[in-house]
């Protein structure tokens, strides 16, 4: 039996109902296990930086959660997605949306860190005109290094697509 196609997904805000699946998805896509009252906290600071990619079920698929705690800069916290939505372009409209709403808060700089052996991630940042910035010496409570990339954040170029994408 052939698995089927997983369906279109939708982008919407963080809802407190949100954080079972959340906690799955960075449990199983980035190794690391938070209290479940930390996506609380960092919804309340810049709600709108706080991504949802879910299905036709409303179920959460991929999230992207940002903050600005630094004037004039976003920095992303946790990204990820769902094994099963990948390939899909469901990091790609999450990161869209994500720069989007960077420009209308007239953020200048994005900034976020990666473990230096995800090729995967930096391959896709990387296309989002990300760069490395610095080293960060056993950054992961694993003890891996980490990568802080970062990009300015320009208005939108023609024809690239919105928040509605």
């Amino acid at each position: 039996m052939v698995a089927s196609e997983p369906g279109p997904v939708l982008l919407r805000l963080f809802q407190g109902r949100d954080v079972s699946e959340i906690s799955r998805i960075v449990a199983e896509s980035l190794h690391e296990h938070y209290d479940p009252s930390l996506y609380f906290s960092l919804s309340q600071a810049w709600p709108d930086g706080f991504l949802i990619a879910s299905d036709t079920m409303d179920r959460p698929v991929g999230f992207l959660l940002g903050v600005s705690q630094v004037p004039g800069e976003a920095r992303v916290l946790m990204f990820a997605v769902d094994r099963n939505y990948r390939i899909r372009g469901v990091g790609t409209r999450l990161m869209d949306a994500f720069l989007e709403r960077c420009r209308t808060k007239l953020l200048r700089r994005a900034t976020l860190e990666v473990r230096v052996s995800n090729a995967t991630a930096i391959r896709f940042y990387t296309r989002f005109a990300f760069s490395v910035t610095d080293l960060l010496r056993g950054y992961y409570s694993d003890g891996e290094n980490g990568y802080q990339m970062a990009r300015e954040v320009a208005e939108r170029p023609p024809g690239s697509g919105g928040l509605g994408a």
